[in-house]
């Protein structure tokens, strides 16, 4: 077979894409830049942060498990799905997406859409947690039941998977975002100095935790003075990282825990004696929060090797062994 065979991780932050033989070949903000009148695509992903100019503005394809920019979703497939093809225009590739499981069936047929004007040959879609899990190494074509918590930018997705079907989904409209803007949100209303959400993700990245730290630390962040409209600099320390945090985390363990709670028996029986919870996607790189939620639930949890590429990884895979998979995907040729 001559066609390449491609995964997308669509997501509300970034943009992955993934090749057969090749791995992760891209990673990109999931940013478009459109020109003021909203006809013209100047940039997509890295491009449009650089090119960046007043009178253009930047948007997502997708918001939550929605489209928020119909404009921005073409763009982003032409720029994968070209990304992908190369120099090679004649055999149209198989394309499999990774989706939100409460994306609605009319903005999936029309993401299956902007996949085949892209140059696909075949769209399928999979949902986020069931590529993760595939991604991660859980084999869930056993009968042994898996939960899997994917921690993106805008939701965190949670399902139990078991019998190549998930069995159990929950969504939880908090993610990563979330927890930058209550730190800036934190930050600027205790003093002068307003920090905006770059330097909010650094404090996240560098001194954030979900649990305590045993040593407390610092970090200087630059910022708008409001009193002088000057450049000025505030001394943020872990702890308050931590608190800002603290009500997202927790909707977080509320959602994981209402996952459990609608498990059957048996299954809730592997997951609490054998498998645990794996955590997938960006937000499980936040220090500590493999310690909190099993804190919260009760469970053994571990972080994925590699958490950010879990989803795409899988619905790369997913391409491989459709018959494992197909009756959780949508398809269109």
């Amino acid at each position: 077979m001559l066609s390449k065979r491609v995964a997308i991780d669509l997501g509300a932050s970034a943009l992955r894409l993934h090749l057969k033989g090749e791995g992760v070949v891209l990673s990109e903000p999931a940013l478009v830049l459109v020109s003021a009148d909203g006809e013209r695509v100047a940039g997509v992903g890295v491009q449009a942060l650089s090119a960046h100019a007043d009178g253009m503005t930047l948007r997502r394809p997708l918001r939550g498990a929605a489209i928020d920019d119909s404009l921005a979703l073409t763009a982003a497939m032409q720029h994968l799905v070209g990304r992908a093809l190369g120099r090679q225009r004649i055999f149209k590739p198989d394309v499999m997406v990774a989706v939100p499981p409460l994306m609605s069936g009319r903005d999936r047929r029309e993401v299956m859409d902007a996949v085949c004007r892209a140059g696909a040959r075949t769209a399928y879609l999979i949902d986020v947690p069931l590529a993760a899990a595939i991604g991660a190494g859980l084999p869930v074509s056993t009968d042994t039941a898996h939960l899997i918590v994917d921690l993106g930018a805008d939701a965190t997705e949670i399902a139990v998977i078991a019998h190549e079907s998930t069995v159990v989904s929950r969504s939880a409209f908090v993610g990563g975002t979330h927890l930058t803007a209550s730190i800036a949100a934190a930050v600027n209303a205790a003093g002068d100095v307003d920090i905006d959400s770059t330097a909010a993700e650094e404090a996240k990245r560098e001194i954030g935790s979900a649990v305590p730290l045993q040593e407390e630390r610092t970090l200087r962040l630059r910022g708008r003075d409001r009193r002088t409209a000057l450049l000025g600099e505030v001394t943020i320390h872990s702890g308050q990282v931590s608190e800002a945090m603290l009500p997202h985390l927790r909707e977080i363990a509320i959602a994981l825990r209402a996952a459990v709670d609608e498990c059957p028996p048996s299954l809730m029986t592997d997951v609490r004696e054998r498998t645990g919870v794996l955590l997938t996607g960006g937000g499980a790189r936040l220090r500590g929060i493999d310690r909190y939620l099993s804190a919260m639930t009760g469970l053994r949890v571990n972080v994925a090797a590699e958490p950010e590429v879990c989803t795409v990884r899988g619905a790369g895979i997913a391409l491989e062994s459709l018959d494992v998979v197909r009756r959780n995907l949508l398809y269109v040729r």
